[in-house]
């Protein structure tokens, strides 16, 4: 293998989880670099990195009237980020100003693939100028959890989560010691995001956030993706906290209502969230997405929601209200089994979520708004509303979607297909869950790592 010069993008509690991959790669001579965006990162990177390997993009990198090197449609990426739509006038002079820093670091260090995140438009930007300038010099990689099967990952290339990195190769030489036909059961990672936000809801974790709001001591004064204006953030907390109390007002349906009706089944995302502002965007008007699904939909059915679980407080009275108002729509409780509801259904609708793809793993209609990996997989289709624009009826839709099954992968299939893709290893979990920096895991995807470099040296 080429020494390879790669860089990794810091994000927050992610950070130090891949400072702990790239000293293990380092170990095994290959040249590690970082963008980071606040002072405290770099002082902290520092001790372990060379400075001159580090690019600081802190906020003060910003200045006004500087030029743009092209056209990254900075509008679309400040709207769709949870923190700099707040704050706009500085956050075009921010997105401008990196520009050309982060053209030239990647150039000089001659970096061959740069790690991180797709969530905010910093990350984003840099993905964009890396596809524009460098081509096949330089690959921005998302590396990703399948989330089922649970404890494996895959490198994605692009920004909405829909192509695997050199789909047509076979990544995995030994996938067959590892591999098993999938099959649909909750993702790992969702219980645990359930427990983290358990503890947050807790006396003890709403006592934290009240410590935290007025020590400001998860705030870094230089960090751009982060909410610092403290009437803004006041008022984010009041409207959230005001949508939780309201929520409980809103009347709410269990499982039996169900019965003997024909429905289709949408979930909601959690939001702000990159699956449906970044992954989904266009989308990101889920209420709309809703709408449109009705409209299509045959005058005697159903179009059943349900909120989800980790959500309520993001989304306020009117939202639900105007929903309720749509004829034949029925608003599940939260803690409704999601499987059973499936079972039920005539068809699913979602912008990007994985319970598409345990819906298409139980052989139900699933559709997703985003073109998305699992969308490979028989009965799950991506559509757009140029698809309900031209159906003459609902009926038509769910043939459409048979007829694109016959180009599918089926179950087995795609098994093989993801298992060949993908490696070992846990790459997002929450903090402070079981799997948060363990070592063990730490140890398996740094192999998995050194794995993918060698493939792609």
């Amino acid at each position: 293998m080429k020494k390879k010069n790669i860089c990794f993008v810091s994000n927050f509690q992610k950070t130090f989880f891949f400072e702990k991959i790239a000293l293990i790669l380092h170990s095994h001579e290959i040249n590690i670099f970082w963008f980071c965006f606040d002072y405290d990162t770099y002082s902290y990177l520092k001790k372990n990195f060379s400075e001159n390997n580090i690019l600081l993009l802190s906020k003060k990198i910003t200045k006004k009237q500087q030029k743009t090197i092209n056209d990254f449609k900075l509008n679309e990426l400040i709207y769709g980020d949870r923190f700099l739509k707040y704050q706009t006038d500085w956050a075009y002079d921010y997105l401008i100003s990196i520009q050309n820093p982060i053209k030239k670091f990647i150039e000089d260090k001659n970096i061959n693939f740069i790690f991180g995140e797709v969530t905010h438009a910093h990350e984003i930007l840099i993905h964009r100028l890396v596809n524009e300038f460098r081509k096949e010099k330089t690959h921005y990689l998302h590396p990703q959890s399948v989330r089922i099967p649970n404890g494996r990952f895959f490198f994605l290339e692009d920004e909405f989560q829909s192509k695997i990195f050199k789909d047509k190769l076979t990544c995995n030489t030994n996938w067959e010691q590892d591999y098993n036909v999938i099959k649909p059961v909750r993702p790992k990672r969702v219980a645990q995001v359930d427990q983290s936000v358990n503890r947050e809801l807790s006396l003890l974790g709403k006592l934290g956030r009240v410590k935290r709001f007025f020590t400001n001591e998860n705030l870094y004064k230089d960090l751009p993706s982060q909410l610092d204006n403290k009437f803004k953030r006041s008022l984010n907390a009041v409207k959230e906290e005001i949508n939780k109390i309201s929520y409980s007002f809103i009347n709410t349906n269990d499982i039996t209502v169900l019965e003997e009706k024909k429905f289709v089944f949408y979930t909601l995302h959690m939001q702000p969230e990159a699956s449906v502002d970044v992954v989904g965007v266009y989308y990101e008007n889920q209420l709309n997405n809703i709408k449109n699904i009705w409209r299509v939909l045959p005058h005697d059915w159903y179009i059943v929601v349900k909120e989800h679980s980790n959500a309520i407080g993001n989304r306020p009275y009117n939202f639900f209200s105007e929903f309720l108002n749509i004829r034949n729509s029925i608003l599940l409780n939260e803690k409704c089994d999601s499987h059973k509801i499936i079972d039920k259904s005539q068809a699913m609708f979602t912008v990007s979520g994985t319970i598409a793809y345990e819906a298409a793993l139980k052989g139900k209609p699933a559709f997703t708004f985003s073109s998305i990996f699992f969308n490979k997989l028989k009965n799950c289709t991506h559509i757009s509303l140029t698809t309900f624009r031209q159906i003459k009826n609902f009926k038509q839709l769910l043939k459409m979607a048979e007829v694109e099954n016959e180009t599918k992968l089926s179950i087995e299939e795609f098994s093989k297909y993801l298992y060949q893709r993908s490696y070992e290893g846990i790459v997002d979990a929450p903090v402070k869950s079981i799997d948060w920096l363990d070592t063990n895991n730490i140890v398996k995807v740094s192999e998995s790592f050194l794995k993918f470099l060698r493939l792609h040296g």
